[in-house]
């Protein structure tokens, strides 16, 4: 779905380069739930869409949270509501990416500022979701996704999680650990291998038993506090120049807040949240009750609330730009210097 469509094209070209498999399914939930099932078998899998389509994928999410089921989401932003404006941008989904799927277990959301950001990232979020046994989204625009660009890039940089396996005894498929992750099995085996959407018991078996609804809830969040544990030996955030005035931004704007203070000369502080769930508090929390500029493509000022939420930090403006164009450096730069 645009404009994500350029990963699709790409794989369906490369796929045999790269022995990867690309299909186009029917629809969006059809294609979600089959990269649970190829998460089932063991396979890594990635679904990519924009906003309409991940409307669609909502209950796959959710399920892929029971299940923990390692999936990892690309979204696409582009103008909405509904059809909205499907080949141009915005970054209007940022606080709905941050929350899909309905009840609670641990989503891992990030958002690079540039293609080769984007290539390190979209691996770090595979090892992840491995790693932590929940689905996570790389949320990007389409600004950045229908962009081209030449970039050194190392794949033997990139991760590849190897997952937490079972080895011996009985098979528990959640079995409750100190980090909440279980070790996983793969079919063909001996051993029974249930992936439940009920709520369920260490071996997958559905349960309405209180005492095993509290577990599991308590589990899942132990994954939580793992995973935000984790994230600290990660790089969550970007930093870039030294300057008084503190400029926060997300995705792909990176690149031109850091283009239209280089055009005007305008020294700043640019802090660009990589991780926007669990959000960085740890490495943001110095900028608490500070104020500065944020700069976003959407009316609502989503990543000024975030921030505020998060971290108290007041914004004196936020610089907003909503008509489906990414900023014009120059132009945005002008505007800059008259808030800074």
């Amino acid at each position: 779905m645009t404009p994500s469509t350029s990963l699709l094209h790409f794989y369906a070209q490369h796929g045999k380069d790269f022995g990867v498999t690309a299909v186009q399914p029917e629809n969006e939930i059809a294609v979600a739930n089959m990269a649970i099932g190829a998460a089932f078998a063991g396979s890594r899998a990635m679904v990519g869409t924009s906003g309409g389509g991940f409307d669609l994928m909502q209950e796959a999410f959710s399920l892929a949270g029971m299940v923990e089921a390692p999936v990892l989401f690309y979204l696409g932003q582009r103008p909405g509501p509904s059809t909205g404006v499907p080949t141009y941008t915005e970054q209007g989904d940022l606080q709905y990416a941050r929350n899909p799927g309905h009840g609670e277990f641990p989503r891992i959301v990030a958002s690079p500022g540039s293609i080769e950001e984007a290539f390190y990232l979209a691996a770090e979020l595979l090892d992840l979701v491995w790693r932590f046994q929940t689905p996570g989204i790389l949320l990007t625009e389409k600004h950045l996704a229908e962009t081209t660009m030449s970039v050194d890039v190392d794949a033997e940089k990139t991760k590849w999680v190897e997952p937490l396996m079972h080895t011996t005894g009985e098979y528990q498929r959640y079995r409750d650990t100190a980090t909440g992750v279980s070790p996983l099995l793969f079919p063909p085996s001996p051993s029974i291998i249930k992936w439940s959407s009920y709520e369920h018991d260490e071996s997958g078996f559905t349960t309405e038993k209180p005492e095993m609804i509290r577990l599991m809830h308590e589990k899942r969040r132990k994954k939580s506090s793992s995973l935000i544990n984790h994230l600290k030996t990660l790089r969550t955030v970007n930093t870039f120049g030294s300057g008084k005035t503190i400029i926060f931004t997300v995705g792909s704007t990176t690149m031109s807040v850091l283009e239209a203070l280089n055009f005007a000369d305008i020294p700043a502080t640019v802090v660009q949240p990589i991780y926007l769930e669990p959000f960085p508090v740890w490495v943001l929390e110095k900028y608490r009750e500070k104020t500065g500029i944020v700069v976003e493509l959407n009316s609502t000022g989503q990543l000024a609330t975030l921030l505020h939420d998060k971290i108290g930090f007041h914004p004196q403006a936020v610089i907003q730009k909503y008509d489906g164009r990414p900023f014009n450096p120059p132009d945005l730069a002008k505007q800059i210097a008259e808030v800074g």
